[in-house]
């Protein structure tokens, strides 16, 4: 029978919960809960039976052999790094990091250690999506390939801008997800890699912002992608990919479904009576469960942190597109790899903050065009 792991936590917020309660379904220990909120800490730990530590104490004394990294993206890397430097298996939450420089500083962490780091794209392991990349590779070419996440903004961000922990809005907060569903469900489909896409955000920093993405792969497939925050709105998600023949269709929120040309297909066991379950039916057990069978086992760990830049870059090139009237953007993103998305999509401001005269943007010295755009 194979040994379950002790998991520490580092970090105590909502998602930091979650990981929890996918480790009790495991029947797997949380040894030890750090934040920078000691009572949050405490509180998370009391309900796990865990002890209450400190980010410091978790580095200079191994407590379990999992470590999940669940804060604000912009202190990812630096916990990730750490933690790895102190020997745990690492498991980052999405989105990986705030910048590209930043993941390829855990890229090259995780490549020093020799043990690779899982990005938690949970829904890449939930029962619905897991049955339609089974699927995808069999129902030919792609012709259409969509994904799109619509739900109310978090109530921890700001009403309106972006806090500092946060390198952008709802196109990378809540993007990461359709894009990185994208991005995998192209890749098992035979789409080849991304070469290159146009975006365009609708009230960009504010608790409305809708941001749409088309990118196109190497056998010409377009995707679109969209992420929209909508206030005192239900979670709206969906997944969708045919081919001349077929058609799959995955809803995600509010009730997981998958169909094939309209027939549902078996997904396991039923919903339990309260609905569908964070833990099991949303992926976070599932993923955490490969992860250690895979570092147990010596098998690829297929989502890692190469993956989370490879969303990362989509992200940060729709961002420049969308500040640049949309134009088109090769992929990989070769643009500044130390600014947000954020930072990316507004040229003018971060020009004027060094030289007020210049309305320029950084490369080619061309005339900026960015506009915000506002709801109609």
């Amino acid at each position: 029978m194979q040994r379950r792991p002790e998991v520490v936590l580092w970090g105590a917020g909502m998602v930091a919960g979650v990981h929890a309660a996918a480790c009790q379904a495991l029947d797997w220990r949380v040894s030890a809960v750090a934040s920078r909120t000691a009572a949050r800490a405490a509180d998370l730990a009391a309900s796990m039976h865990a002890r209450a530590t400190s980010f410091d104490e978790l580095l200079t004394e191994r407590s379990g052999d999992i470590a999940i990294v669940a804060t604000p993206p912009a202190a990812h890397v630096d916990a990730a790094v750490a933690l790895l430097d102190a020997g745990y298996h690492v498991v980052v939450e999405a989105p990986l990091a705030c910048t590209l420089a930043e993941a390829d500083r855990l890229i090259d962490a995780e490549e020093r250690v020799g043990r690779p780091v899982l990005y938690s794209e949970h829904l890449a392991a939930a029962p619905t999506i897991d049955a339609l990349l089974v699927r995808v590779g069999g129902i030919g070419a792609l012709t259409h390939l969509s994904a799109r996440a619509t739900q109310a903004p978090p109530s921890w961000r700001p009403d309106d801008g972006i806090d500092a922990n946060w390198g952008g809005g709802a196109l990378f907060d809540l993007g990461v997800h359709p894009v990185g569903l994208t991005l995998r469900t192209a890749a098992q489909s035979g789409a080849g890699r991304p070469v290159s896409l146009t975006a365009v955000i609708i009230d960009a920093g504010t608790r409305h912002e809708h941001g749409t993405i088309k990118v196109r792969f190497e056998s010409g497939l377009v995707a679109t992608i969209t992420a929209r925050w909508q206030p005192d709105s239900t979670p709206d998600w969906d997944l969708q990919a045919s081919s001349a023949g077929a058609v799959l269709r995955a809803e995600l929120y509010p009730s997981p479904t998958l169909e094939h040309n309209g027939d549902p297909v078996p997904l396991g066991p039923p919903l339990r009576a309260g609905g569908p379950s964070l833990v099991d039916d949303y992926g976070y057990a599932p993923q955490l469960k490969r992860f250690w069978t895979n570092i147990r086992t010596g098998r690829p760990v297929p989502a890692t942190s190469r993956l989370g830049r490879q969303v990362l870059d989509v992200i940060c090139a729709a961002h420049w597109s969308a500040g640049r009237d949309a134009i088109d953007v090769p992929l990989p993103f070769t643009g500044p790899r130390d600014r947000t998305p954020a930072e990316l999509l507004e040229p003018c401001r971060l020009v004027c903050d060094t030289k007020s005269n210049a309305l320029r943007s950084w490369r080619g010295g061309g005339p900026c065009r960015s506009r915000r755009r506002r709801r109609r």
